[in-house]
């Protein structure tokens, strides 16, 4: 996904958190309305889409380009970081 397409992301997600008022939100909860948006195209095991997408900007490190999302780096193995979205500021 090109690095425009991350940053319009996160206006619609930055957007959705004001507008539900949600403090944290986990990438399951997100997806439908990415799919809606036309980021995908289905959902596959409740967020895959998305933490693929977390995943390989975590691996570039350029996690920036979504400043909503907060990863829980208790593990040392990439497929086991938690990722969350927050409100930002």
């Amino acid at each position: 996904m090109q690095h425009s397409e991350i940053i319009k992301m996160g206006y619609v997600i930055q957007s959705f958190l004001e507008k539900e008022k949600l403090i944290d939100a986990k990438p399951k909860d997100l997806v439908a309305l990415l799919i809606e948006k036309g980021f995908f195209k289905k959902d596959h095991r409740d967020g895959l889409p998305l933490r693929a997408i977390l995943r390989d900007l975590g691996s570039r490190n350029e996690l920036f380009l979504l400043p909503q999302v907060r990863a829980d780096r208790k593990h040392k193995k990439e497929s086991k970081i938690k990722y969350r979205f927050q409100e930002n500021a």
